[in-house]
């Protein structure tokens, strides 16, 4: 029979907890396969999946995709026979081939013969049947044989997942998804350490607010293809701008903007039941992410600023970003809400105490911040 084996790595070191972890990433790749309706197996060790081979090039798409997943290969399931497992490698043996190796895994200690038995029990066989020549170095098939308490299965190739833990094994967090390169590959590092994510996106009503709009709106459509679900947050921040730009000096503007932007994020974080921040944040890239204007303005978020990017080169974010299908939308031409508020000569090494003083003389800031949360449109994916 046909089935799909799901390898996983890091929540087989969970012990106890092992079980919580299974259940997370059995529901997600369930959901990420509703359409196919799959039975989802927990196995020892492994996940079996039931599919229809006419929907194998989708499935392969979908489970790339899906946090959690070590490895995953279509399998043929046979009994713990060694008759059986000649007759799963028999239908694999399609096509033109010269040479062959044979690995098999035991993961059950009791069966009879051990990996090396099987090894040179199958390889006669395939060398007989077949006439192909054993090449343990560079085979043109090689036939993974797996030997569980159950069953065993036989593949021949293991398709690399994204490892990690599935998501929603770990706390929600809200992401500052501007439309650029770093905020979405950010989010995508904690998808891939059980974090669900929430985004939030700030932007005024320029005359390109259709394009920012809808740049922004595919950027999370491609970064749902990592977790079941997820929520926008279009936050209208013209009037706070407006009151900002009247206040507060130049040089100061883009660290108040984002200590606002945080006090905003911070009152959807407690409606999402958030624990903490994600953002794109790299050290030293621009004059914001400096250590002294970062610590500034983390202070205003009063939960925990997780950074994924803040020792990363901006070549490993842009390759990052191409790998998982951002940055071409990513680099996309507009205006974003805060480009204008960057000085010419900006402060790099912000005091809290000058910053604060400055942001008392910004009129209405609580009530415009409580406005725009409440002025904010949801979508969901």
């Amino acid at each position: 029979m046909k089935c799909i084996v799901v390898h996983y790595s890091e929540i087989g070191l969970k012990g106890k907890n092992r079980d919580f972890f299974e259940r997370k990433l059995v529901s997600n790749i369930k959901a990420t396969l509703k359409d196919f309706a799959p039975i989802v197996k927990r196995l020892s060790g492994r996940l079996m999946i039931d599919y229809d081979p006419d929907d194998e090039k989708k499935i392969r798409e979908r489970l790339v995709s899906v946090p959690g997943i070590a490895s995953f290969s279509f399998a043929e399931q046979a009994d713990r026979d060694v008759d059986d497992i000649k007759k799963a490698i028999d239908e694999l043996s399609g096509g033109k081939v010269k040479s062959f190796a044979i690995k098999t895994t035991r993961g059950d200690k009791n069966f009879k013969y051990d990996s090396q038995e099987l090894n040179v029990m199958l390889g006669d066989y395939v060398n007989e049947k077949y006439g192909w020549k054993v090449d343990l170095t560079k085979p043109d098939r090689t036939f993974f044989v797996e030997i569980t308490s159950g069953d065993a299965f036989v593949y021949t190739e293991k398709i690399r997942g994204m490892g990690g833990l599935p998501v929603g094994s770990s706390g929600r967090l809200v992401s500052l998804l501007s439309g650029g390169i770093d905020s979405p590959v950010a989010a995508f590092e904690m998808f891939k350490r059980g974090c669900p994510v929430t985004f939030v996106h700030f932007h005024n009503w320029s005359a390109q607010k259709d394009i920012v709009r809808d740049k922004v709106e595919r950027i999370v459509t491609v970064l749902s293809r990592y977790q079941p679900e997820s929520r926008l947050y279009l936050v209208p921040f013209e009037e706070l701008q407006k009151s900002l730009v009247a206040s507060v000096p130049s040089k100061y503007r883009m660290i108040v903007y984002r200590r606002i932007m945080f006090r905003i994020a911070r009152m959807i974080a407690e409606k999402e039941k958030a624990l903490g921040f994600v953002t794109g944040d790299s050290v030293g890239q621009v004059a914001s992410q400096t250590l002294e204007n970062l610590g500034v303005i983390y202070d205003a978020a009063k939960l925990p600023v997780l950074t994924p990017m803040a020792g990363a080169n901006k070549d490993d974010i842009i390759a990052k970003a191409k790998s998982i299908g951002t940055y071409d939308i990513s680099t996309l031409p507009y205006s974003d809400c805060c480009s204008f508020l960057v000085d010419k000569h900006p402060e790099t090494k912000a005091r809290l105490e000058d910053i604060q003083k400055v942001e008392v003389g910004i009129k209405d800031m609580g009530k415009l911040v409580k406005i725009a949360v409440k002025r904010s449109e949801v979508k969901k994916y």
